[in-house]
């Protein structure tokens, strides 16, 4: 409860709707990641997982000018992702995320690296190309999709 109160009194009043929306969509994130698939959450999300190699990449120090409305909404996910109760996963900052931005037509990436002699995962969303996480995508290889149908 102290961890809600503290939001509340931290969050200017114009901030209200995109903090109130983002925690509406990590509800909704957090229902669907028990209930459906990655790949069909990510789709109803407007935020569709992507499994290739990222060929069409921009190369590694990139940026993209994100208009300020997306700057707040990222702002807005990131206050309450601090705060979440289920915990502040890069999956779940990536799918609340997307949302919010979805009229740029993001798309989620999930990779794995071995970091320490552990593998661990990570997500993270890109926008024409360019990673939202440049230093968390950087060191992670993409999952690829299996292909059916072929013998080895």
């Amino acid at each position: 409860m102290k961890r809600i109160t503290a939001l509340a009194r931290a969050v200017p009043w114009r901030e209200w709707p995109a903090v109130l929306t983002a925690a509406a969509v990590a509800v909704i994130v957090e229902i669907g990641l028990r209930t459906m698939t990655l790949p069909r959450l990510a789709k109803l999300l407007g935020v569709p997982l992507r499994l290739d190699d990222g060929v069409d990449l921009m190369p590694p120090g990139s940026r993209i000018h994100l208009p300020p409305v997306a700057r707040r909404r990222l702002a807005a996910t990131s206050r309450i992702m601090r705060h979440w109760p289920l915990g502040d996963t890069c999956l779940r900052r990536a799918l609340v995320s997307g949302q919010r931005l979805r009229s740029l037509h993001p798309v989620l990436r999930v990779g794995v690296a071995k970091i320490d002699g552990r593998i661990q995962g990570h997500a993270w969303l890109e926008i024409e190309g360019v990673s939202l996480d440049p230093a968390g995508s950087a060191s992670h290889l993409t999952f690829e999709p299996i292909r059916g149908g072929e013998d080895s």
